[in-house]
């Protein structure tokens, strides 16, 4: 028997029990899709270009041996460890005044992202999984803690293997490969990118984060990006750092898109370089590696990109008389979610919400239908998508949804599916001129909602403040 089999055999059946800084992960997720798309690219990658994470042994262990993690990906899957850190390090002495100094936020290692990346690169498929920040699990030989604690030695004292560790402990996946950056390697990677065409709902300010930006369509660059992802302080932010999650989807679904499109990929050769420069990966990870992976994902299209939150509920807990606020995975769904990814199943619907959150963009998939529109539904599908939302399915003409349900324009959502109003009403905060009807089921057989665009409709003017309704 395999260490894989042994591992997903101790691990069936058997239920297991801090902030989500989301910069990093998008940067390290935009990587992901850099070798998605441009498989040559990765040629252009040199050994000593590649900035490694110090392999630190396990307590007790021999150096480079990690029995619980790394090795060679199998054939039918991979797994991706994506560490985004709060570090300064890196930041301008400006940007230091904004963001403060290491010192300032305690001098204490921080990896305030943590998404499991679950690739299958012979189904073309790619799951992002995100471990919200405060997740009260057990970190092997320290006891139990908030999931960022397992990260307090930072890269250079092994906290990228323990949180790597940590994961395997509780979801049975055997994390392959880990990759790692910091807020400036985060501006820079966007930077690299040439920005992100992005569209939100309503007006944005933090002044945590230095987020000012206007609704509607704009352009992101490395720094807004930045503060748009670490954002946490929105109104209808019932849980912070669950809405933060939901934006960093949100954000990463409209790169994919981006950098999915035809017209960018034959410039991704190219960004290889500068994209690695702002990143740190396992010595596994070398150019061969990468080469490989790349071949096998090209071709591979934002439809089959999903992404999923770590099923879990926030609760309180009193740790030497101090109360810590937590986040509990909540079982059985959790189990069930680790479990299929470990077997290749389809999900289902395990992980696509969380809870007093309105669903991200991300999981949303949109199917915009023409009704003699005159060129307005690609307005209309170019505004979703840049909204974060999946438009996978190319603008169509009505006759595919067959005999409709509405007459003119409308937003149609499954009256049946448990989260199908929710899914309206996001797509109702870009579209808020249109009306929400719901179908019956079967009448929306390849997407969540369908957007039906007339002959008279005209995109909404921008909002001029936050939302109506936090229902």
């Amino acid at each position: 028997m395999s260490d894989d089999d042994a591992l997903q055999r101790k691990h069936a059946g058997h239920p297991h029990l801090r902030r989500t800084l989301l910069a990093g992960a998008a940067a390290l997720s935009l990587l992901v899709t850099v070798l998605a798309g441009g498989a040559m690219g990765i040629y252009y990658w040199t050994q000593n270009q590649i900035r490694y994470i110090p392999d630190v042994p396990a307590s007790g262990s021999s150096p480079g041996v990690n029995p619980d993690i790394g090795g060679p990906c199998l054939r039918h899957a991979c797994n991706y460890l994506l560490l985004g850190s709060d570090s300064r390090a890196g930041l301008t002495k400006e940007e230091q005044q904004v963001f403060g100094t290491d010192q300032h936020i305690g001098g204490v290692f921080r990896s305030d992202t943590i998404i499991v990346v679950h690739v299958e690169p012979g189904e073309k498929k790619a799951v992002f999984l995100s471990f919200p920040r405060d997740l009260w699990v057990d970190i092997p030989g320290h006891g139990f803690n908030r999931i960022n604690a397992a990260f307090e030695g930072g890269i250079e004292g092994g906290g990228a293997q323990l949180v790597a560790r940590t994961i395997t402990s509780i979801t049975g996946l055997r994390i392959n490969h880990s990759l790692f950056v910091d807020l400036a390697g985060f501006q820079s990677v966007v930077d690299a990118l040439g920005g992100v065409d992005m569209c939100v709902p309503y007006p944005m300010q933090d002044p945590l984060t230095q987020l000012d930006i206007k609704a509607g369509c704009q352009h992101f660059d490395g720094r807004t990006a930045l503060a748009y992802v670490r954002t946490r302080h929105q109104p209808c932010d019932l849980i912070p750092d669950f809405a933060r999650i939901s934006r960093q989807q949100q954000f990463l679904r409209a790169v994919m898109a981006k950098m999915l499109s035809p017209s960018e990929l034959i410039h991704l050769p190219s960004l290889v370089p500068a994209v690695l420069k702002s990143v740190r990966v396992d010595r596994g990870l070398n150019p061969a590696e990468l080469a490989y992976l790349a071949g096998q994902l090209n071709g591979v299209n934002a439809g089959n990109v999903d992404f999923r939150v770590v099923p879990s509920t926030p609760a309180g807990i009193t740790v030497n008389g101090q109360y810590l606020s937590i986040v509990r995975m909540v079982e059985p769904e959790a189990d069930e979610l680790f479990t299929r990814l470990r077997d290749g199943h389809p999900l289902g619907d395990v992980g696509l919400t969380q809870e007093q959150t309105p669903p991200s963009p991300a999981v949303i998939k949109v199917g915009v239908y023409d009704r003699s529109s005159a060129g307005m539904a690609p307005r209309v599908y170019t505004t979703l998508t840049e909204g974060g939302f999946d438009t996978s399915i190319p603008v169509q003409d009505i006759a595919a949804l067959g005999p409709s349900p509405v007459k003119g324009s409308a937003i149609l959502y499954k009256g049946s599916a448990a989260d199908g109003k929710a899914m309206a009403d996001v797509v109702h905060g870009y579209l808020s001129n249109l009306p929400e009807v719901p179908v019956k089921k079967g009448v929306l057989a390849d997407v969540s909602i369908a957007v039906v665009i007339g002959s008279h409709y005209r995109l909404p003017p921008p909002s001029t403040s936050g939302p109506v309704n936090c229902s």
